[in-house]
């Protein structure tokens, strides 16, 4: 068995040296005017990967706690929320919808099946929901959606729009500010290539007004909180002081390269994977899968969770399994991360060699 471990999770994922070597040092005083300038810094740095000139916060919390933050300070029971729910992170829309009370409907959409926009806009059309809330990205599945087509809808019909683009950033084009997305969160240890711990909720203008016409629920995640502090280059609360120094050499690193370039070096990874895979007896689910990640079926004679088990035993080898009824379907590679040919060749051998091995 390889002692080095490859990770081909959706999170955490394989970091760079530099990021590690970050990681690793001590750690500075945050209430001071350096620490001021490198929050400044990366706020910049957020927004541009976001494609916002709207505010971005940051939370000490994982994605779930950035969704959750929508519910807190933008949804109240005087809201009807539309719900696009296309696997397990639209169902997370759903439980937080329903943890909150918040009155919903959504459309259920098979795995990795795109949404009808002709439909989407008949229900938009009849006024009846204040909010749509959509994941860009089905994780679970590989299914990218096209958030532009949806954005256009609900600029139409004047819907507040929410998108989880917690796995898509960086991965996939994604321009919050062009799609007319009002909201939009995002998640440290996706694409950006960082330990889990931070998340950050983007909002526009529309947002912000929406915000003064809301109570917020929460003390910890109280928006207008982090606003008042940001604009000092603070946080209301102890940040991750570790966490926004890897952030802050990663942004630089992603604004010296070009979002652009990163969007396509995954696109590259995805590709390879793929094509490695046209020998070996597997099918894609999502039809129209993401540069983020690749969603594998596996046929009647295999289990793909017993696999998923078998390639970290044998070989070090780390891809997602998948939960609910695809548990024992399908299974998730992403490519996030510091993974290269390489790695991916050594991955498509281990498979080979598990099967062979059935």
């Amino acid at each position: 068995m390889s002692n080095k471990i490859r990770l081909f999770t959706p999170g955490p994922v394989a970091m760079s040296a530099r990021t590690l070597a970050i990681g690793a040092s001590q750690l500075p005083y945050n209430r001071t005017e350096p620490f001021s300038h490198l929050t400044f810094e990366i706020i910049e740095g957020l927004k541009y990967i976001f494609g916002t000139q709207g505010d971005v916060v940051i939370f000490a919390a994982s994605g779930t706690g950035a969704m959750e933050a929508v519910f807190f300070n933008f949804l109240d029971q005087s809201d009807k929320v539309l719900i696009m729910n296309g696997g397990t992170f639209g169902q997370r829309w759903v439980d937080l919808c329903t943890q909150h009370g918040i009155p919903f409907e959504q459309i259920r959409l098979d795995p990795g099946h795109p949404i009808s926009l002709e439909d989407l806009e008949h229900k938009l059309s009849r006024n009846e929901y204040s909010t749509l809330l959509i994941n860009a990205h089905e994780t679970s599945t590989g299914m990218i959606y096209d958030t532009k087509a949806i954005g256009e809808l609900t600029r139409k019909y004047g819907v507040f729009f929410v998108v989880d683009a917690i796995s898509t950033i960086c991965a996939d084009i994604f321009m919050m500010d062009e799609w007319h997305v009002d909201v939009s969160v995002l998640s440290s240890q996706k694409a950006l290539a960082l330990p889990p711990g931070l998340s950050f909720l983007a909002l526009n203008e529309k947002a912000k007004l929406r915000l003064e016409t809301r109570t917020c629920k929460s003390y910890y995640f109280n928006i207008k909180a982090y606003l008042a502090n940001q604009g000092r280059g603070q946080m209301p609360f102890t940040p991750v002081i570790g966490l926004f120094l890897m952030l802050h050499e990663r942004l630089r690193e992603i604004r010296l390269q070009g979002i652009d370039f990163l969007v396509s070096h995954h696109s590259g990874l995805a590709e390879y994977f793929r094509k490695g895979l046209k020998d070996l007896p597997f099918s894609f689910v999502p039809d129209s899968p993401s540069n983020a990640l690749t969603a594998i079926s596996c046929p009647e004679n295999i289990d793909a969770f017993d696999l998923v088990k078998r390639l970290a035993a044998g070989f070090n080898c780390f891809v997602a399994p998948n939960g609910g009824d695809l548990k024992h379907r399908v299974f998730r590679v992403s490519h996030f991360g510091e993974q290269n040919e390489r790695d991916i060749d050594f991955l498509i051998n281990a498979l080979e060699a598990t099967l062979n091995n059935s």
